[in-house]
């Protein structure tokens, strides 16, 4: 780039043009180094495009404006792209930052994902495969964690980090063993793996590694009922600790040591002293809400352990809240009864940011139609936070139905720029049902879910905000509709109404949180949010004729009664060959429905059956909405759409044997408070046919012990 002689936007054409040399550049180099989880630019949604676009598109009119203009189009790679992109070590190092950003941060889904595409080329990274051990235990994978590391220390990595990462998956799995002999191996390989790390950290003078192996070879010596050995161990890092301390030591370093002088006093019984050095690693932590959230589970070990009181952990290592918002639109013109008029906007924009400043949210979740949401937004970036938007459909179809309606004030370019300066925008359908609320109540449910992911991963707790006059809205999925779900979850609410009375509240609202909206028809069908399962038997082309009437006999024929006796039972099932197709009415009963059916297939002798020993199942879930009413051909009931379509594109990528599910379906479980199974995410994953790609987690038991 270089200056330019004025400052001034550039004109589309020049923009248009600078844009497709961007995407050009872009689908050579990722169709150059494609393979595992990269994702071609020409695989990627439409919706998830038109939004790298629009940022893309004001990143070139901040460059213009400020001065610059580029005087050529980026260097268009060749075959060879990967190579030359491994051989930069500033690419290696912004990769690294990226993701150690997102584990300080509290997200280790968005870290994996960083990890991923850095091993694409480089492979090789002990750095990278330390932060994909971190990330996969962050998120409860922990036994893929165990692999990754362990793979290092056979290879020789015998750094603190790797040997403490390492020790830590063998914690992990040992406290989640439901066998006490497996729980007894694996503490005692930790405390072995730790207690070595330890003893070769500090004869080699790496006191970072020291003091971190060591505190941890002192509370699994306490877990494993050694009391003297670990009261040793927590004596020596405290004595280690209170050395570095006196240096001129990082921000980053002083909150690990004060942390680690926090555990310590534990273990010796000194809670004042923990108390008091947890407020200071408090103090230091910042924005590394991951970080605080380990310290804080590590202290509720060692509380419980030793049968103590865990409440002042919540004041100790405070995280602030996690803020979902919404609110009505600015009033269109000509609107009979004014509800937020267009004259008040900026004392409304006044109580919302005062109100956001009273909350100090890490992160808030929401959408971003003209009015309460842009207000929120806009709040939430001045502050300094986090900022996730959730759209019911593609930003310009988004933007037409609930932005560009108002006809005072700029909301088109502020519209613009929040989705720019979003962590990160979330499109929930492809494609927009016209004369349907469905969506709304589906992106609702999802900006909730989302928001109690990232609570529940960092121990915080969730805050709700609208902007609302306590009223009815016009339909389903709007402000009232999202204040019940909040309300059904327990969470507080705060209110700015945008008219007078202020605070008022209004009567509470009937509708439920997996409501499908107004229930009116669209084009002669229902437009409502299901729960979906698909899955194939797999092994199922290898049979002969004469085994097919076993099957349908036997491997169907059980899944048929556990369909009749099952008290979540499907609402509608078709069969195609090996393929089922179920509905469901809640998350709630797809998830419980599919680990019923997983361990149905797994507790069977299909030998005995006359069937393949190794035929097995693979169940994908999804949710969303979809067409419901009748088939003109068959007359049978029928439930289709295009999230049908993505639910089937799940099921060809799961690992025999599992049960996956999108993120939207994660999000809504969450958002509905569905009990009885957890989510262990996978990493963002290519779908079958080229469909694009999805978020993933693997579904498991929550009585079970996590084995992924």
């Amino acid at each position: 780039m270089s200056p330019a002689d004025k400052r001034q936007r550039p004109d589309e054409a020049s923009l248009d043009g600078e844009l497709d040399a961007l995407v050009e550049y872009l689908a050579r180099r990722y169709h150059a180094g494609a393979g595992g989880s990269v994702v071609l630019w020409e695989q990627l949604p439409d919706a998830e495009r038109k939004v790298f676009l629009s940022r893309a598109r004001q990143t070139l009119v901040a460059i213009h404006a400020g001065g610059y203009r580029i005087t050529h189009s980026p260097e268009v790679v060749d075959e060879g792209a990967p190579a030359g992109l491994a051989s930069d070590p500033d690419a290696l190092k912004l990769r690294i930052a990226e993701a150690e950003h997102f584990l300080h941060a509290g997200e280790p889904l968005l870290a994996f994902n960083e990890v991923q595409l850095g091993l694409e080329s480089w492979p090789e990274s002990v750095r990278l495969r330390q932060l994909q051990g971190l990330a996969l235990a962050r998120s409860g994978a922990t036994r893929r964690a165990n692999a990754v590391l362990q793979a290092l220390a056979d290879e020789g990595v015998s750094d603190g980090e790797t040997l403490g990462l390492l020790a830590r998956t063998h914690k992990d799995i040992g406290l989640s063993a439901l066998d006490p002999r497996d729980k007894l191996v694996h503490l005692t390989a930790a405390f072995r793996i730790y207690d070595k790390a330890y003893r070769d950290s500090a004869e080699r003078g790496r006191m970072e590694d020291a003091y971190y192996t060591g505190i941890n070879a002192a509370t699994l010596a306490l877990l494993l009922n050694d009391e003297a050995r670990s009261r040793r161990l927590a004596t020596e890092v405290r004595a280690l600790c209170l050395q570095e301390l006196e240096k001129q030591v990082s921000d980053d370093a002083a909150y690990w040591l004060q942390a680690t002088l926090g555990e310590a006093a534990l273990i010796l019984g000194e809670l004042g002293h923990a108390r008091s050095a947890y407020e200071q690693a408090a103090g230091l932590a910042g924005h590394r809400y991951g970080d605080l959230a380990s310290t804080r589970r590590q202290a509720k070990l060692l509380l419980t352990h030793r049968g103590e009181h865990a409440e002042w952990l919540g004041a100790a290592l405070a995280t602030p809240p996690v803020l979902v918002f919404t609110g009505h639109m600015i009033d269109a013109p000509g609107r009979g009864t004014p509800r937020f008029p267009p004259e008040l906007e900026e004392r409304v924009a006044i109580s919302v940011r005062d109100t956001i400043d009273s909350i100090q949210p890490l992160a808030a979740y929401g959408s971003a139609a003209c009015g309460s949401d842009i207000l929120c937004l806009e709040a939430v970036m001045e502050l300094g936070g986090e900022t996730h938007i959730v759209l019911p459909f593609p930003p310009a179809a988004f933007r037409e139905v609930s932005v560009d309606f108002a006809g005072r004030g700029d909301w088109g370019r502020r519209f613009e720029r929040v989705i720019e300066a979003a962590e990160s925008v979330t499109v929930a359908s492809d494609h927009r049902a016209s004369g349907s609320v469905s969506a709304f109540e589906y992106a609702n449910l999802i900006l909730t879910g989302m928001g109690s992911l990232r609570a529940e991963g960092l121990g915080a707790d969730v805050v709700g905000l609208a902007v609302w006059d306590g009223q009815p809205g016009d339909g389903g999925g709007g402000t009232g509709s999202a204040v019940e779900l909040w309300r059904q979850r327990g969470y507080p609410v705060e209110h700015v109404h945008p008219g007078i009375p202020s605070g008022h509240e209004g009567a509470p609202l009937t509708s439920c949180a997996e409501d499908t909206g107004d229930g009116l028809p669209v084009n002669g069908f229902r437009h409502e949010i299901k729960a979906m399962l698909f899955a194939d038997a797999v092994g199922y082309s290898k049979l002969t004729e004469d085994q097919i009437p076993i099957f349908i006999s036997n491997f169907l024929g059980s899944v048929g009664r556990l369909s009749k006796r099952s008290d979540h039972r499907p609402i509608h099932s078709e069969t195609a060959g090996d393929g089922l197709y179920m509905v469901f009415c809640s998350v709630a009963d797809a998830g419980r429905y599919a680990l019923a059916l997983s361990e149905l297939v797994h507790s069977v002798d299909w030998v005995g059956e006359g069937l393949p020993a190794d035929l097995d199942l693979r169940i994908a879930l999804h949710c969303g909405p979809i067409f419901c009413g009748t088939d003109p051909v068959t007359g049978r009931p029928l439930y289709t759409g295009p999230h049908t379509s993505r639910t089937a594109r799940i099921e060809p990528i799961t690992p025999p044997g599992q049960v996956y599910a999108s993120g939207a379906f994660a999000a809504v479980a969450a958002a509905a408070g569905a009990e009885g199974f957890e989510f262990r995410y996978v990493g963002r994953t290519q779908l079958a046919k080229k469909y694009g790609s999805l978020p993933l987690f693997h579904v498991r038991s929550a009585a079970f012990p996590q084995t992924t």
